[in-house]
């Protein structure tokens, strides 16, 4: 179901260009794909420079810059060479791949919401989200030990302790 809600989100022919590379689908659609919230009224990418460059030469007067990373922002999308100065190839790394798109990884997706931060309070909320849903992978048993042993350590003359030992 997901699928078909980001293949009616996307309409490549619209842009009128072929990509050597299939775009990372990043931000706000990523963060539904992942079940974590909504996603806005654009769809951002990151594309390979290959592809960057084909979209520049089409869509000269639409380039944005963010601080150096350079996008291109045309018919609702936000296609970006790099963010945070992190290209393709590295936002592809763990990529869910689809047939005319990639979803970047939960790990990168949360690697670049931190790095968002600064950016506003959007970016605080969705890393709020992906710490929620990276909580509840924790070993529940193993939560509930340290949970329940937390006055040791806290009240460890001698440092914190491990198996019953003072270390």
């Amino acid at each position: 179901m997901i699928c078909e809600l980001i293949d009616s989100a996307i309409d490549f022919s619209r842009i009128g260009i072929i990509f050597n590379d299939k775009p990372i689908i990043v931000g706000g659609l990523a963060m539904e794909y992942y079940g974590l919230r909504k996603h806005g009224s654009d769809v951002d990418f990151i594309v390979s420079n290959i592809d960057y460059l084909k979209l520049e030469k089409k869509y000269r007067d639409c380039r944005k810059d963010m601080w150096g990373d350079w996008g291109i922002q045309t018919f609702g999308y936000e296609m970006f060479r790099s963010i945070y100065r992190f290209d393709y190839d590295y936002y592809g790394s763990g990529a869910k791949e689809f047939e005319n798109y990639k979803v970047i990884s939960i790990d990168m997706l949360f690697r670049m919401k931190v790095y968002a931060l600064s950016a506003g309070d959007k970016h605080k909320n969705d890393v709020e989200l992906l710490k929620d849903h990276f909580n509840k992978q924790q070993n529940i048993d193993y939560k509930k030990y340290l949970d329940e042993n937390v006055d040791r350590y806290i009240n460890a003359k001698e440092g914190t302790i491990l198996n019953g030992n003072y270390y």
